[in-house]
């Protein structure tokens, strides 16, 4: 069941989707979702937490971190798709493929990322993102992710 979404939308309505809170929650907003594919954008602070220390005196943006932009981006849109319940379940990541760098990103940039969903089946999903700065392309990756419960404190890894 898809759900409709109208955009754009910011972190008030992100943090209803998403278990993520500050400073992990990376998504500002939100500016497109049709069901099929999602655009967020991401404000790059010159304060923020990824800054401080990775590259002293030539900040650049972690590459890891555009790769939890990107897979929070997929996250919400699987719940904004209505795909499972966001308040008792969460995705999690089970795997990258073809992960490119292309670009780095500094402080006061707008990093957009686009994602869209590739495949899912019963709990296991497959997206497909990339993310740019001023048009230009800074990462490309697929990724996979699984559907785990929130509240299972047994949950050591992903069934």
């Amino acid at each position: 069941m898809i759900m409709s979404a109208a955009t754009p939308f910011g972190v008030d309505t992100i943090q209803e989707y998403l278990p993520h809170r500050r400073p992990m929650l990376m998504l500002d907003r939100v500016t497109k979702f049709d069901g099929e594919a999602i655009v967020t954008e991401i404000d790059t602070q010159p304060d923020a937490f990824y800054f401080d220390g990775h590259f002293p005196n030539n900040p650049i943006m972690p590459g890891v971190v555009i790769m939890e932009c990107i897979g929070q981006t997929g996250a919400l849109l699987a719940a904004l798709r209505g795909d499972f319940d966001h308040k008792d379940h969460l995705l999690a990541f089970t795997g990258f493929e073809k992960t490119r760098f292309r670009k780095f990103v500094k402080p006061n940039e707008t990093l957009c990322v686009y994602c869209t969903l590739v495949k899912k089946r019963r709990h296991l999903y497959k997206f497909s993102g990339r993310a740019e700065v001023n048009g230009e392309l800074v990462m490309l990756l697929e990724f996979s992710a699984a559907l785990t419960s929130k509240n299972d404190d047994s949950n050591r890894g992903l069934k």
